[in-house]
Order: structure tokens, then sequence, then C-alpha cells
């Protein structure tokens, strides 16, 4: 009997081959011993079905997720770069949830709308940095979550205030 557990637990393709080529039912595909199993686990290396005693390199992926805002020797995954369309529509209360203080500038009167630009330009590195998250995927779920929100619910309050803001632009100049 064979040992299915891919489609039940969320596991790195790595980790999954490494349990595979444990478990495997064929002898001679199995790590020889012992030793050569836990040397493979703890070098952070992947194990090629194809060729048993070949080892490839991990492509390592790092959370590093709550690192701190002002920390500019972490980078953050290029998959969650971008415009973030929630922190843009309600910086006002996005900004609570994933932890961006600079967002308490948007309660500036006539300068909020730099600050919703500024998040929105911004938030998605700022959020990963200011809080720590479980994955990229997470983040992402989060983050679409706050941009459904900010359309349906943001938007019109948003409409409003931009309207507001370009109206006291038009009367200064």
């Amino acid at each position: 009997m064979r040992l299915q557990f891919t489609d039940r637990v969320n596991l790195s393709p790595s980790f999954v081959s490494w349990l595979q080529k444990l478990i495997e039912p064929a002898p001679e595909q199995r790590f020889t011993n012992a030793r050569q199993a836990l040397n493979a686990l703890k070098s952070g290396l992947a194990v090629k079905s194809a060729n048993k005693n070949q080892l490839l390199p991990l492509k390592e992926i790092i959370n590093n997720s709550g690192c701190g805002i002002n920390n500019y020797n972490e980078t953050v995954p290029e998959e969650i770069l971008g415009w973030n369309w929630g922190a843009f529509l309600m910086p006002w209360l996005w900004m609570w949830p994933n932890q961006v203080w600079y967002g308490l500038f948007c309660f500036i009167p006539h300068g909020w709308w730099l600050m919703a630009i500024a998040l929105g330009a911004n938030g998605n590195e700022w959020a990963w940095k200011s809080r720590p998250w479980r994955n990229v995927e997470q983040f992402k779920a989060h983050q679409r979550g706050w941009a459904i929100a900010g359309i349906l619910l943001g938007a019109p309050i948003s409409l409003m205030l931009w309207l507001r803001a370009i109206a006291v632009l038009k009367s200064v100049f």
C-alpha cells in the first residue's frame, strides 16, 4: 500500500519528493540508509526521482514577513509588489489589521489623499514587512479581500472624498 498525502497537506514539492523517496515501496529507489535520508533533509536538498543518488539544490523560499517596515535590507517577494487597491480606497481602515502605522497620516485634513496614494503604491511592501504572514498566498488572499471591500465600500466614500479634495484644490488655485 502506498501512502498518498500530497493532496491532503500543503508541503513544499522538495519535501514531498524527499518523503516519497523515504517511503518508496521499491527498495532500490529508497534512501540506502537513515544517515543518507537525514543528510538530504538537513542539507536542504531535494531528491531527484529520476536518478536516486543525484541531489538538486532547493529554491530557497524565505518568509521574511514581519521584519519591520523600516528594514531596507530585506526584500519582499516580487509576486506581491504592485498597487494595493484596498489600501488606496480605504486607508483609514486598511492600516489597522495590516499594522501599517504610516496610515495614521490619512487622518490629517487636506493631506489624506497623499497618504492614500502612498499606501496604494507602497501598501503591499509595508504590510508584508509590518507583520508576520504564514506565506505569500495568505498575504495575497488577505489583500484581495481588502481590494474587494475597497471597491464595494471604499470606492463610493473615496470618490466623495476625492471630489472634495479636488474642489478644495481648485478653490486654492
